[in-house]
C-alpha cells in the first residue's frame, strides 16, 4: 500500500559503527526493504525505527512511536472519505513522479493517500474539510471520465452505455478496438462546433494615416532599399482578392495616432524613431494579417510585435473579465529569451494588461497560481507551456493572438512535438506571427502548418549575415591552448569592457569559471545545469555591472541584451553557424560597436567555408590561413567521396575534427 505524499518522517541520526556490527543499511518502509553500505544500519516500518550503530564505544538504540505519531496527527485531523476508481486510470491520478497527485493536493488542499491497486479498483482516502473533499472528487473524476472506455459488453448498441460504446468495434478476429474513423470525425465535430459557439476575432485596429496613404510605390521601395534592403511579399501564393501590402509607416505617430496611450509608453522609453521591421510590421499587424518577421537579433523585433499585442487584447468584444483564457501567448526557445520579452512586456503599462511568464525551473506552483487568477498575455517556453495545457491549468482556447519567436532555434532544439501538441485546440481564427533569424524547411512547413496567407518582411537577405557593427576576429589555436589565450585576452581588457565568453559544453563553462574564480577573477555563468534562479542572477550581476565576465553556452545566444557588452569570445566554435551569427549579435546593438573573437582550431575545419562568407558579407578581413583550411577540408571531402567514404568522412576519425590524415 502506498502513500502519494510530501511527508517523509525524518532520516536517523548518522553515527560511527561499530567494528562488530557491519556497516551496512536495511530499511524497511511500507513493506518495502533497502540496503546499502554505509555508516549506519537499521530498519524502518511503519510505527518505529531502530538503528544500531556504535557511539562513543557503545550501542544506540531508538523507538521513534512518538515522533511517528506527531507526523501522522496532521494526516489524521479533519473528514475522510473513500472514493474508488479503475485501478487502470491510477497513473492519471498520479502523474509523472508524483507531480499530478501534488497538484491536485494544492488545489483541492486536501491530503490524498492512493490504497491497493492490485485489484480492478484502487481505493482513494480523502482528508479534509467537506468542501475540500468534494472539490477534490470532483477533479479526480474529471480525471477518470474523460479517458475511461467503453464495457465490452456495451458494444451491442445498449442505449444506456452513452456515446463512448458507438466508437468501438469489433475486429475481424472478435477483438474490440477502437473505432478511430468515427472517433476522429466526432472530435472534429465538436471541435467545429465549439470554435463555432466563441465570439468572433476582432483584428483589424488599423486605420491609415494620410501622409502613408499617399506613398507612391516607388518612394516605398527607395524606403525599403534603404532600410537594410527590406523585402516584403506574400509567403505562399498571392490568392486573388488579398489586400494589398501596406506602406511602412515613417514615425510612432503614423501608427499609433489612435492610441495616445501607446504612444505615451513609447515616449517614456526614450526611443527616436521606428527601426525598420517595425516601420513595415506595424501596418500588417494592425490591420490582422498573418506575418513572418526575418530579421537578425537587435533589430527590433520584439516590439514589433508586442504592442499590437496590447492593442488586440483590449479591442476584444468580450471583455477581459469574463475571457476564459489568457489572449496573447508567445512561445520562446530559452528561458533567458522568455524572461527577456517578459522584461520587455513590463515596460508598457496598458489598460492594467496582465501578463505571466512560465518556464522551465521556475516555481511551477506559483505560477499556476498566477495563471489561474488571470493574465492577458502568457510567454512560455514549449516545455512549460505544454505541462500547464496538458495539466489543464491553462485553458487555451481565447488564444487569438500567437506569436512563435526565434522559430528556427525552436526547432533545432527539437520543441516542434511540443509546439504542436499545446496549439492542438488553439482556435483557427487566429493571428499568427513567426519570427526568426533565418528561413530554414522547418520554418517553412510550421508556417504552412498554423499561418493563413502570411506577409513575410525580410530584413536584409535571407541570406545568413552577421551585424555589421560588430569587429571580428579569429584567433587560431591548439586546443590545449585555448585557456592559456583566453588567459592573455583578459588580463589586457580594459576595466570598463564588458565580455560573454561562449563554451561548447556545459563542463567547459564550469571549468573555465572555475578557474576563473581560482585566479582571482570575478565572473559569473549561465548553463543548462545551472538552476534557473542562479542563472537570473547571474544576468542581473552583468547587467548591472557587479562582473564584467561571464561564462556561456548557448542558451545565451539569444535574447540576453546587455547594453554596453564590447567583447564576444567563442572559446569553441558553436555546432551551427547561425549559433556564430546570434553570439556575435549580443554585442553591437541598437548602433554600438563591438568586437567577437573566435577561437578557431584544426578541429573546427569543417566550418570553415561558412565563416568565411559570415567574414565576406560583413566586410571583414579573411585570414589566408581560414581559406586554407576550407581549401583543405573541401579536397578532402571530395577524395573520400570518390573513394566510396570512410571512417571520420567529416574531417577523420575527430568526426567533427580532422584529426585524421588530413591537417590544415
Amino acid at each position: 500500500m502506498a502513500e502519494w505524499n510530501d511527508d517523509w518522517e525524518s532520516e536517523p541520526v548518522a553515527v560511527a559503527p561499530s567494528p562488530s556490527v557491519p556497516a551496512t543499511n536495511t530499511r524497511q518502509y511500507r513493506g518495502r526493504t533497502f540496503r546499502g553500505r554505509g555508516s549506519r544500519g537499521g530498519s524502518y516500518n511503519d510505527t518505529n525505527w531502530r538503528e544500531r550503530g556504535n557511539n562513543s564505544g557503545g550501542d544506540f538504540r531508538r523507538n521513534n512511536d512518538r515522533d511517528n505519531r506527531r507526523n501522522y496527527q496532521q494526516e489524521d485531523s479533519g473528514n475522510k472519505k473513500v472514493i474508488y476508481v479503475p485501478s487502470m486510470k491510477i497513473g492519471r491520478i498520479i502523474g509523472k513522479g508524483g507531480s499530478k497527485i501534488r497538484d491536485l493536493q494544492f488545489e483541492s488542499d486536501t491530503r490524498i493517500k492512493i490504497g491497493d491497486t492490485s485489484g480492478n479498483e484502487a481505493d482513494i482516502t480523502l482528508t479534509g474539510s467537506d468542501q475540500a473533499i468534494a472539490r477534490a472528487e470532483q477533479l479526480i473524476n474529471d480525471l477518470v471520465e474523460d479517458f475511461r472506455p467503453a464495457p465490452k459488453e456495451t458494444t451491442g448498441g445498449n442505449e444506456n452505455s452513452g456515446r463512448s460504446a458507438e466508437f468501438f468495434k469489433t475486429n475481424d478476429e472478435g477483438v474490440q478496438v477502437i473505432d478511430w474513423e468515427k472517433l476522429n470525425a466526432f472530435h472534429n465535430d465538436a471541435q467545429q462546433n465549439r470554435w463555432a459557439n466563441l465570439p468572433a476575432v476582432v483584428k483589424d485596429f488599423y486605420q491609415e494615416d494620410p501622409t502613408v496613404a499617399a506613398m507612391t510605390p516607388a518612394e516605398v521601395t527607395r524606403w525599403r532599399l534603404a532600410s537594410n534592403d527590406i523585402q516584403v511579399k506574400r509567403t505562399f501564393d498571392d490568392k486573388p482578392g488579398l489586400k494589398p501590402i501596406p506602406n511602412p509607416v515613417l514615425t510612432f505617430e503614423q501608427a499609433f495616432q489612435h492610441y495616445p496611450e501607446i504612444l505615451s509608453e513609447i515616449y517614456k522609453q526614450g526611443f527616436k524613431q521606428p527601426s525598420p521591421i517595425q516601420s513595415q510590421a506595424w501596418p500588417i499587424l494592425l490591420r490582422g494579417e498573418d506575418m513572418i518577421g526575418i530579421a537578425q537579433t537587435g533589430t527590433g523585433k520584439t516590439l514589433a510585435f508586442l504592442l499590437p499585442a496590447l492593442i488586440h487584447i483590449e479591442g476584444q468584444v468580450t471583455p477581459r473579465e469574463e475571457r476564459e483564457g489568457p489572449t496573447v501567448l508567445i512561445m520562446a526557445p530559452t528561458r533567458e529569451l522568455a524572461l527577456q520579452i517578459d522584461k520587455e512586456v513590463s515596460k508598457y503599462q496598458y489598460k492594467n494588461i496582465k501578463s505571466v511568464c512560465l518556464y522551465g525551473g521556475g516555481d511551477r506552483r506559483e505560477q499556476i497560481k498566477v495563471v489561474s487568477k488571470g493574465v492577458d498575455i502568457v510567454i512560455a517556453t514549449p516545455g512549460r507551456l505544454n505541462d500547464l495545457v496538458l495539466g489543464r491549468h491553462l485553458n487555451i482556447i481565447n488564444f487569438s493572438y500567437i506569436v512563435l519567436d526565434e522559430a528556427d532555434r525552436m526547432l533545432d532544439m527539437g520543441f516542434e512535438p511540443q509546439i504542436r501538441k499545446s496549439l492542438f485546440d488553439v482556435r483557427p481564427d487566429r493571428q499568427t506571427i513567426m519570427t526568426s533569424a533565418t528561413w530554414p524547411p522547418g520554418v517553412r512547413r510550421l508556417a504552412e502548418s498554423y499561418m493563413k496567407d502570411p506577409i513575410q518582411v525580410n530584413v536584409g537577405s535571407l541570406d545568413l549575415a552577421a551585424v555589421h557593427t560588430v569587429t571580428q576576429k579569429i584567433l587560431f589555436v591548439e586546443e590545449a591552448e585555448k585557456e592559456a589565450a583566453l588567459w592573455d585576452f583578459l588580463q589586457n581588457m580594459d576595466p570598463n569592457d564588458k565580455v560573454i565568453i561562449f563554451c561548447g559544453k556545459k563542463a567547459t563553462a564550469t571549468h573555465i569559471t572555475t578557474e576563473l574564480c581560482l585566479k582571482g577573477v570575478a565572473c559569473q555563468s549561465i548553463h543548462g545545469d545551472r538552476d534557473q534562479i542562479d542563472r537570473e542572477a547571474a544576468l542581473e550581476d552583468m547587467v548591472d555591472g557587479t562582473v564584467n565576465i561571464l561564462v556561456a553556452t548557448d542558451v545565451a545566444s539569444r535574447g540576453i541584451d546587455i547594453k554596453d557588452l564590447t567583447h564576444v569570445i567563442n572559446l569553441d566554435f558553436p555546432r551551427h553557424i547561425e549559433e556564430y551569427v546570434h553570439r556575435v549579435g549580443r554585442t553591437g546593438r541598437a548602433g554600438k560597436t563591438g568586437i567577437s573573437l573566435t577561437f578557431v582550431s584544426r578541429n573546427d575545419w569543417n566550418n570553415a567555408r561558412d565563416l568565411i562568407k559570415i567574414l565576406d558579407e560583413a566586410n571583414q578581413e579573411i585570414p589566408e590561413e581560414l581559406e586554407q583550411m576550407a581549401t583543405r577540408f573541401e579536397a578532402m571531402k571530395l577524395r573520400r567521396e570518390k573513394e566510396g567514404g570512410g571512417r571520420g568522412g567529416r574531417g577523420g576519425r575527430g568526426g567533427r575534427g580532422g584529426r585524421g590524415r588530413d591537417r590544415w
